[in-house]
C-alpha cells in the first residue's frame, strides 16, 4: 500500500520537473530553426542565460543585457537593421521585448513568436513582418 509519504515524495518529484517541461516548450522544433543576427538574454535571470546555452550551444551569439536595450540598440541593431532585416531572438522581460518589438517595426520585423517562461521572463523571436492574407 502506497503511504503518505510516498504521495508527497512523488508529488514533490512532478512538481520539480514543471520548469523543465516549460523551458523544453520555450523554443521552437528544430524544424522551425532560424539563423538569428542575435540571441539575447537577460543577464539578471540565470534561467535566461542557461536556456538559451542549451538550446543553441556554446557558440551561439549571445548578447548579454540587464534589462536595458539602449546600448544594443545604438552600438547595433540601428546600424543592421538599417542594411534590412536581421532576425534576433531572446529570452527576456516583456518590457524589453516591448522595446525591441517598437525599434523592429521600422525595420519591417515584428514578434513572430512570443512565450511566457515565467512570471518574469518571456521567451521570443522577431522575424520579417507577415504579409497579410
Amino acid at each position: 500500500m502506497t503511504s503518505r509519504r510516498q504521495v508527497l515524495q512523488f508529488g514533490l518529484a512532478g512538481a520539480a520537473l514543471l520548469p523543465v517541461a516549460t523551458y523544453a516548450r520555450a523554443w521552437p522544433d528544430a524544424s522551425e530553426d532560424v539563423a538569428f543576427y542575435k540571441l539575447i538574454v537577460d543577464e539578471r535571470f540565470p534561467e535566461s542565460l542557461a536556456l538559451a546555452r542549451r538550446r543553441y550551444g556554446p557558440s551561439a551569439p549571445l548578447t548579454i543585457i540587464r534589462g536595458d536595450v539602449t546600448s544594443l540598440w545604438y552600438e547595433d541593431l540601428y546600424f543592421v537593421w538599417q542594411r534590412g532585416p536581421a532576425p534576433i531572438a531572446g529570452i527576456t522581460t516583456s518590457q524589453s521585448l516591448f522595446c525591441l518589438e517598437m525599434l523592429a517595426r521600422d525595420a519591417g520585423m515584428e514578434v513572430v513568436r512570443r512565450q511566457d517562461i515565467t512570471t518574469d521572463l518571456v521567451s521570443w523571436s522577431i522575424g520579417v513582418r507577415r504579409r497579410a492574407r
